[in-house]
């Protein structure tokens, strides 16, 4: 059985590559889909709730450049709709440290929060409220991933950070 990572005379780049542009091709399909699901469903309810995914999937189009940026490493060319390739700033202060790791933990505790409601409201409107909170709380556990990989990214930077020279006297 073949997988999308099988070799085929193809580099792992080229494969990846290959599979984020299908993604965005699918994705691009789907949300035509959707758009005319929450028009076409006669529900309100159905309505709004396909228009939160259609949000998230408009904001994964952006995260979707990482293929052109596949594609430059490969041709040794820069695109300009790629990810940016420079290093964080080096000289990143205690302070900002301080608020993304706080950043973090607010998130991490919002989103127990959100399940804990989530779950007292279960029976209210059908269940969509539950459903409402529990995507919120996804959401929040996404956003603490996020703000940990920045607390990272800084951190790892600012160790970096050339030691400086003794003062002249």
């Amino acid at each position: 059985m073949t997988t999308l990572w099988d070799d085929g005379g193809v580099s792992s780049v080229e494969r990846l590559q290959a599979i984020i542009e299908s993604h965005a091709t699918g994705e691009e399909e789907h949300m035509a889909g959707y758009r005319r699901l929450g028009k076409l469903s006669g529900d309100l309810v159905s309505a709004m709730l396909v228009d939160l995914v259609l949000e998230d999937e408009e904001r994964h189009h952006p995260l979707l450049r990482m293929a052109a940026r596949l594609g430059d490493d490969i041709e040794m060319t820069r695109s300009t709709s790629a990810l940016p390739s420079t290093a964080p700033p080096t000289d990143t202060s205690a302070t900002i440290l301080a608020l993304t790791r706080e950043y973090a933990e607010d998130e991490h505790k919002g989103a127990g929060i959100l399940r804990d409601l989530a779950k007292h409201a279960s029976g209210l409107y059908g269940g969509v409220f539950s459903l409402l909170l529990e995507t919120m709380a996804r959401d929040s556990e996404k956003h603490e991933r996020i703000m940990r990989f920045i607390l990272q990214r800084l951190s790892d930077s600012r160790r970096r950070q050339p030691a400086l020279a003794p003062s002249a006297v």
